[in-house]
């Protein structure tokens, strides 16, 4: 098989700009366009790595690098790690299921060092097939995510009421969802272990004294003390403002029971 330079720089053009874009939805930041297209190029450049000499472990670490790069091009250097880790787990992913496509199709292809060539294939066709595939690993991890936010999470958590810190192990629970009535924002849930650790009675607190409607299985409904808090601090998310409600029994293992909210993007 003949392999012509310009195709072979376009469809890894073509592959690595829905690669970046299925990132950045992912990961929730979406690079500007001239930043995907210069991305791409890196990729569509990376493409020619398929007639080098090199194989194994200088093979591997030469393809984790050029995935850095062009997650550095794309994202900037914020959490380049794992912006790194996610941009190169899709790209395996996404190449599993352009195979499968291609076996299925039974299109003439060239691999070697990471890379895909096709032969007599439509860019139209190469899109549709990248669509296909990533639009499939998306669905796929989105899934995951979806399981892990619905599994609880243990954390620390820290509440900030006037000048002082308070740290609590806490717990985000689906069935949860209290919140302030007035303004709207999450409520953590205190129990009388946690709320032991707190130098200070609720009445202490006149200003920030507020009651919490709630409804609960065999309850129609029912109201719980609280007091606002400064900022309430879990898994690197800061709430201003957050009410605390005070619940008048002792949770196992834990001592805020955190509303499910907090494992949103935005609050």
């Amino acid at each position: 098989m003949i392999i012509y330079g310009e195709y072979l720089f376009l469809e890894n053009f073509i592959v690595g700009a829905l690669l970046i874009f299925l990132t950045g939805k992912l990961i929730g930041s979406m690079p500007p366009l001239w930043k995907i297209a210069l991305s791409a190029s890196i990729c569509g450049l990376s493409g020619f790595i398929i007639f080098l000499p090199i194989e194994g472990v200088i093979s591997a670490v030469l393809r984790i690098a050029i995935g850095i790069i062009v997650s550095l091009a794309s994202f900037g250097r914020s959490r380049i790690l794992k912006n790194s880790a996610i941009f190169l787990t899709l790209t395996f992913l996404s190449g599993g299921v352009v195979i499968a496509l291609l076996l299925w199709q039974k299109q003439p292809a060239i691999t070697h060092q990471g890379i895909i060539y096709m032969d007599a294939v439509t860019y139209l066709k190469l899109i549709c097939f990248g669509i296909l595939a990533f639009g499939f690993t998306y669905w796929f991890i989105k899934l995951i995510r979806r399981r892990t936010e619905d599994i609880a999470i243990r954390g620390k958590v820290k509440i900030v009421i006037g000048d002082k810190n308070y740290d609590f192990e806490g717990y985000v629970d689906s069935g949860n969802s209290l919140r302030d009535p007035i303004t709207g924002k999450p409520a953590v849930l205190l129990d009388k272990k946690g709320a032991s650790k707190l130098p200070f009675m609720v009445s202490d607190f006149k200003e920030r004294y507020m009651v919490i409607p709630y409804k609960a299985v065999g309850v129609d409904c029912g109201y719980l003390e609280g007091i606002r808090s400064d900022q309430i601090i879990f898994n690197k998310k800061c709430v201003i403002g957050a009410p605390i409600a005070f619940y008048d029994g002792i949770f196992e293992g834990f001592d805020v029971l955190i509303n499910k909210d907090f494992l949103e993007k935005e609050l």
